[in-house]
């Protein structure tokens, strides 16, 4: 008379494999975020900011009016005559400026008083150059 077992299931061993695989892979996930968050937040920001000197230099040509940005360490202000936008870094980031002024001026034409190029730090960095005459602005991660 032969008997046959049915197998259903895992062992202890094979099960124990698994979890610790498993458990290293998460392990080296969840160490790879907060870098990955970091260089997103510093992105980010570098696009907003070149988003804000397009919208200072749109709003400049279609009001027919100066605009300015006004840039601080932490923060920067968009301003035209009847309104101001604040925009501050997120933590841990910062604004310098390179070669442009604390300020950034645009005429009624778009064109800029000057030209610079100005670095967004964080985890990552990101130099924003705005161009003279043309206007055009360019951002490079470094």
């Amino acid at each position: 008379m032969n008997i046959k077992l049915k197998e259903e299931g895992f062992t202890l061993l094979e099960s124990l494999l698994v979890l610790s695989l498993a458990s290293i892979l998460l392990i080296a996930v969840f160490t790879a975020l907060p870098p990955v968050y970091g260089n997103t937040a510093v992105r980010q920001a570098a696009w907003q900011l070149k988003s804000d000197i397009l919208l200072a230099q749109q709003t400049a040509m279609s009001s027919h009016q100066r605009t300015k940005i006004l840039f601080h360490r932490k923060e920067y202000q968009l301003v035209t005559d009847e309104t101001v936008i604040e925009r501050s870094c997120p933590t841990g980031l910062s604004i310098e400026l390179l070669t442009l002024k604390d300020r950034l001026e645009f005429n009624e034409k778009g064109h800029p008083n000057t030209g610079g190029k100005l670095r967004v730090k964080g985890h990552a960095v990101y130099d924003i150059t705005v161009y003279l005459g043309s206007g055009r602005v360019n951002v490079e991660r470094k």
